[in-house]
């Protein structure tokens, strides 16, 4: 797939919305068949999905450029898309609604289901925080914004025994949610050998000295996985499903 679709809606203003649009439809940073392995999970889909759509989540999906990449590149999946922001969601929702296949949840991905805090550091439409509620600051650091909400959370198990996701097979777990990766990544990590691919990106840059990849790298040491790079992105390949 390349270039925007002629219908895709982003804010003209807005920094975060060109950064994704450039990131997505342009640098095209989550192409895959450039590696072995990317070409390995395809073949992959393309297996499964002759019997059922092949199931991706999109946390942290903004204004859904992520996850209108990945409808058109894997067909007969599903994605379930996660956002915290309204505004990015409403858009998120536009920008989906002609996909049949697809489920956009209001709120963050976490390790545990409840509520999390909502914070806007001031870094564009693609810089919003989530923070744990109970007055803590997460791991994550509180940058005392100016503006913050409450909203839903839910984990991973939660999205697998999702009723709309019901009997579709694993594919990719993309996560981009500016430092909620620390949450994530402390409680219940069994998901992730689910999924043949998971896909992050880290925030230590963002938020230094406060260790926010430690429980993320602690995750990764329990799995087997093929580790590759490219842009802001670590691609996690597992070599239980796709080497098998």
């Amino acid at each position: 797939m390349g270039g925007k679709p002629l219908d895709f809606l982003f804010r003209d203003d807005s920094i975060g919305d060109k950064g994704v649009l450039q990131q997505i439809f342009v640098n095209q940073d989550y192409r895959l068949d450039h590696w072995q392995q990317g070409k390995t999970l395809e073949r992959f889909h393309d297996r499964c999905s002759q019997s059922g759509p092949s199931l991706i989540v999109d946390a942290g999906a903004n204004i859904g450029a992520s996850a209108v990449w990945f409808m058109n590149t894997f067909a007969n999946s599903f994605v379930f898309s996660i956002e915290p922001d309204l505004t990015n969601y409403a858009l998120l929702h536009l920008n989906t609604r002609s996909y049949g296949q697809k489920l956009n949840f209001h709120g963050a991905v976490s390790g545990v289901d409840g509520k999390v805090r909502l914070v806007d550091p001031g870094l564009s439409d693609w810089g919003f925080r989530t923070v744990a509620s109970n007055g803590g600051n997460g791991g994550n650091g509180d940058p005392s914004p100016a503006t913050e909400t409450e909203v839903d959370a839910i984990s991973p198990a939660s999205i697998l025994s999702h009723p709309a996701v019901a009997g579709m097979q694993p594919l990719i777990f993309k996560i981009d949610i500016e430092g909620g990766e620390e949450n994530l990544f402390s409680a219940d990590i069994s998901w992730m050998r689910r999924f043949p691919l998971i896909i992050i990106e880290l925030h230590d840059w963002m938020l230094p000295f406060s260790g926010n990849s430690r429980n993320f790298i602690r995750a990764v040491a329990q799995g087997e996985f093929d580790m590759v790079y490219k842009g802001e992105n670590i691609f996690l390949f597992n070599r239980e499903i796709l080497s098998s």
